[in-house]
């Protein structure tokens, strides 16, 4: 015959006790509960509150760091009158065509003039002046380069050079010349303002316009383009392989772009299609589809140089297999450093904002 031994009260109390104090902190913690595996790659699991946030402040990071590269990039235009062979006058502004719509570079300029010939220059030694328009005035020595130049076969000796420099928060104005007692005693404001008539129709190029003015003639000298790209759209196919979970993942995508070009600055947004192959389950192919929205830039000036950054936000559109939860995004930022080639560090968050783990895609498009 089989024994049952009573429990004795207290031992049940204390069990029913132990019980309910697991359950309790169990729900309690289960937000904030973190393990990881070396296997299937570090996961992170949070509380759906704090993923949100995170997304959310992931997001309006990212679309509130565009026009800060984008401000880096920009070219601007240059205009240089050489004002009766004596002065270098250079206007590096950021469209030229504000020239015509306001006074203030003019109006500068001329202040300039009356203010330099209140000031002791030493003829015999290189300055800098430096002058803030409505502020102070500035003198500190110069370069003490010698600059020969090469006349009818022979080296001229031509002295060093002096340099005014005017800069407010929309232009920056450089004056190279000789002596800067010349300065007041030629007609700056004069020639600028013929120059500003001849300016030509606005464009969206970055270009350096060259003008002459001898006698209170003015003419143009010519032009050049800055580094400069046209407006394009782009086809883009290409293969790569990412490491997610521990597992290498290879994907073909396709995308189409916008390629805008405004003073050397290239703006691309864009839109694109990951097809990601996962073998991890055995004899078994899983795809999972991404569909991506992306914007990137050119943060270098030179045209030679095809290095893009960006940052891309996307969704799965279409799952298969377990390698990736119930509605899934994928935050990423891009850096191709040569034509065709992409490095992709990744943030996937998963299962309704319960998960998140990492990822790294290598790519190749063309």
């Amino acid at each position: 015959m089989k024994k049952v031994c009573p429990v004795l009260p207290e031992l049940e109390s204390r069990k029913s006790s132990i019980n309910q104090l697991n359950i309790a902190f169990t729900r309690l913690s289960r937000p904030f509960f973190l393990h990881s595996g070396f296997g299937k790659g570090l996961r992170v699991t949070y509380g759906r509150f704090f993923m949100k946030a995170f997304f959310v402040f992931t997001l309006v990071f990212t679309i509130s760091l565009f026009p800060i590269f984008a401000f880096g990039q920009f070219i601007g235009d240059t205009v240089i009158v050489y004002v009766e062979n004596r002065v270098e006058m250079k206007i590096s502004i950021s469209d030229y065509d504000k020239l015509r719509s306001s006074n203030d570079v003019m109006e500068a300029v001329n202040e300039f003039s009356k203010l330099l010939a209140e000031v002791t220059s030493d003829p015999d030694a290189p300055e800098v002046v430096k002058y803030t328009p409505g502020g102070e005035l500035t003198i500190e020595p110069g370069n003490p380069k010698t600059i020969y130049l090469m006349s009818n076969g022979k080296l001229t000796d031509t002295g060093f050079r002096d340099l005014a420099i005017i800069e407010d928060e929309s232009v920056l104005i450089e004056l190279t010349t000789t002596n800067l007692a010349n300065i007041s005693e030629l007609p700056l404001g004069d020639c600028l303002g013929k120059v500003i008539t001849l300016l030509p129709a606005k464009r969206s190029w970055s270009r350096n316009l060259y003008y002459e003015c001898v006698d209170g003639n003015v003419r143009e000298l010519g032009e050049r383009h800055k580094h400069n790209r046209l407006d394009f759209l782009e086809l883009n196919v290409g293969a790569g392989a990412g490491l997610v979970k521990g597992n290498w993942v290879p994907d073909l995508s396709l995308g189409i772009g916008i390629g805008f070009n405004k003073k050397g600055l290239t703006r691309f947004p864009y839109i694109s299609s990951n097809m990601m192959f996962d073998f991890s389950a055995e004899n078994e192919t899983n795809i999972n589809t991404f569909l991506n929205i992306g914007y990137a830039w050119n943060p270098n000036k030179k045209a030679d140089k095809n290095e893009l950054l960006g940052f891309e936000l996307g969704y799965l559109v279409s799952r298969q297999g377990e390698l990736f939860g119930e509605n899934t995004f994928r935050i990423a930022a891009n850096w191709s450093p040569l034509k065709g080639v992409y490095v992709s560090p990744q943030l996937y968050i998963s299962d309704n904002f319960d998960t998140a783990f990492p990822g790294i895609r290598i790519g190749f498009g063309f």
